[in-house]
Formats: C-alpha cells, sequence, structure tokens
C-alpha cells in the first residue's frame, strides 16, 4: 500500500502534470498496485497529512511524495521517524529541486512505483532540527537566517502574485529572481553575530549579511557548501560577512558553480551542532520555507534517520 502525497501546485502545476502520468502508468496491469491519493490545497497540509499516517502505525509505511523541496520539508517534519517504520519516495516535479539536483535525478514519466520502490534504491541519509523560540523544524536540505531567507519570502510572495495574473513560467521566474534578489539587496540588514561549533569553538562577526547550514550542497540552486555529504553525519556553514552588501552580488553568483569560497566575506564551517547569535531579528527559512524571525538558533544535524528513494 502506497500513501501518494501530492501538491498540484509545485512547479506552477506541473506537479499535477506529474501525477496525471504517474496515474496513467498505474492504470496499465502490470503496474498495478494499491494506494490512497492525498492532494494538498495549502502550506502545512502536507505536515498534518504525514503525522497523521505516522504518528500510531505500527507497520511499516511508504509515503510517495509528489512536489518540491517544500512538500518534501512538510512530509519530513511531520513523519514520526523515530521507530524506523517510514519511508520515503521523493517524485521531484518542481523547476528548482535542490535535494534532487543533488543526486542528478528527475522523474522518467512512465516509470512506475513498482521501480521508484525498488529496495536497492532506498538511501539513508541525514537531516538538519532548527531550534528557535517559536519551537523546532526539521530539515532535509537547508537551513539559513539573514539575506537568504528573506530573498525566499520574496520569491514565494512574488509566486503567489503570478498565479493570479495566471500562471509563473520560467522567463517571468528568472526576471522575478532578479526582481527579488534586487529588492532585498536594498533591504538587506547587516548584524553582529556569532557562532558555537560543537560547543566548543566560537567565532564572531560583524557584518553577517546571511548563515546558511547544509545537509546537502545546494540552495536556492547556489552551490553554497559543495563539500556537504547528506550521510556524513555533519553540518556544512557558509557564513557571508562583508562591509560592502553590494559584494553579494559577486558571491552569489560565484556560488552558482561553487566558486565562492575563496572571495573576502566568506567563511565555510564544518560542525555537527551549531549555535547562531544575532544582534538583530532576522528572517529564517527551511528548505526555502519561511519559519518566521529569530535573533537565536540552534541547528543540529540527525545521522542516518532518513529512509528515502529517489
Amino acid at each position: 500500500m502506497y500513501y501518494i502525497i501530492v501538491n498540484p501546485r509545485a512547479g506552477g502545476g506541473r506537479g499535477m502534470r506529474v501525477w496525471r502520468r504517474m496515474q496513467k502508468a498505474l492504470q496499465r496491469p502490470e503496474n498495478r498496485e494499491s494506494y490512497e491519493l492525498f492532494l494538498t490545497e495549502k502550506t502545512g497540509d502536507a505536515r498534518n497529512i504525514s503525522r497523521q499516517l505516522t504518528e500510531r502505525c505500527q507497520e511499516e509505511r511508504t509515503i510517495v511524495v509528489v512536489g518540491g523541496d517544500g512538500t518534501l520539508n512538510e512530509v519530513v517534519d511531520g513523519s514520526c521517524l523515530d521507530r524506523d517504520r517510514v519511508s520515503i519516495i521523493f517524485v521531484p516535479s518542481a523547476s528548482g529541486n535542490d535535494f534532487a539536483k543533488t543526486y542528478r535525478k528527475r522523474y522518467r514519466p512512465g516509470r512506475s512505483l513498482r521501480e521508484l520502490a525498488l529496495p536497492e534504491r532506498e538511501m539513508r541519509l541525514d537531516y538538519g532540527v532548527l531550534d528557535s523560540e517559536r519551537g523546532n523544524r526539521r530539515f532535509v536540505v537547508s537551513s539559513g537566517i539573514g539575506f537568504d531567507a528573506a530573498l525566499f519570502q520574496d520569491m514565494l510572495e512574488e509566486e503567489g502574485r503570478s498565479r493570479e495574473r495566471g500562471g509563473f513560467h520560467l522567463p517571468f521566474r528568472l526576471f522575478a529572481y532578479f526582481l527579488s534578489f534586487v529588492r532585498e539587496l536594498r533591504r538587506a540588514k547587516k548584524s553582529r553575530g556569532a557562532l558555537l561549533l560543537d560547543a566548543e569553538r566560537r567565532i564572531e562577526f560583524n557584518n553577517v549579511l546571511f548563515i546558511s547550514a547544509h545537509v546537502h550542497p545546494y540552495e536556492g540552486g547556489c552551490l553554497l557548501a559543495s563539500g556537504a555529504n547528506g550521510s556524513d553525519g555533519c553540518l556544512d556553514l557558509c557564513v557571508v560577512s562583508t562591509r560592502s552588501k553590494h559584494r553579494l552580488i559577486r558571491i552569489m553568483i560565484a556560488a552558482l558553480f561553487g566558486f565562492h569560497k575563496a572571495l573576502p566575506g566568506v567563511h565555510c564551517y564544518r560542525c555537527r551542532r551549531a549555535e547562531i547569535s544575532m544582534e538583530e531579528e532576522l528572517p529564517v527559512h527551511t528548505d526555502g520555507e519561511a519559519w518566521g524571525r529569530a535573533r537565536k538558533l540552534s541547528i543540529c544535524c540527525v545521522p542516518g534517520r532518513l529512509r528515502i528513494r529517489l
């Protein structure tokens, strides 16, 4: 039995198109499998559905996620993973999917659930946990505070406005990203801040623009943590602290190819737990989804607990 959670709006409607192709494949006699379908309507639905499916289950459960990083984030955040009875099959259907990009995977039309669910395809990966005054939340790919979180939030708002106007296609998406970047660069606030790594090493900064913590290398299509490995039990941190906000343009362009680490203002670290303290409240994100604002965060890596197939 498969429990299929579909975000029909992922990728500007691509989530529903991918599901329809999967549904056609499931109707073939050789591919028929029993399944229960859940379509999300709003933010938080995937989290609530996965929680209901897993919190009291006593048997193995396989959840199929059709959507983007945000949908996968909600399912992982909502699922009860403590008893090791939940396995996730992820079918990426958004254009800028950082998790799938790490493994160079995309859904091929016509693939059966039976093929996706082969035991040898399963990976045991790490996930991160962010703790703040608001509570805690898991993340699969990355979490961050500052400019990157503000940029994600602005992009989500722009995407919502564009859907009301009838679409969010690739040319407009690229233009919207450029506008959001310029807008948030003008608004960006530098803040004094400090990191405490593994309760041992304290590092202070005077002009923090953002700090991102990674289980996997990508964030918003940028290779911010090129050395990150989703199964090594560690977080890779990227800190951008510079007096010149305009230097951030050069840094982010270089980060598209992973060439930013040698640039002034970029600092990279590896740890299992990080405590982040900022002088000012700044926006926070988990896997590109807004998580309010905060001054203090605690981020840790939970090794090998996530069972996933792609």
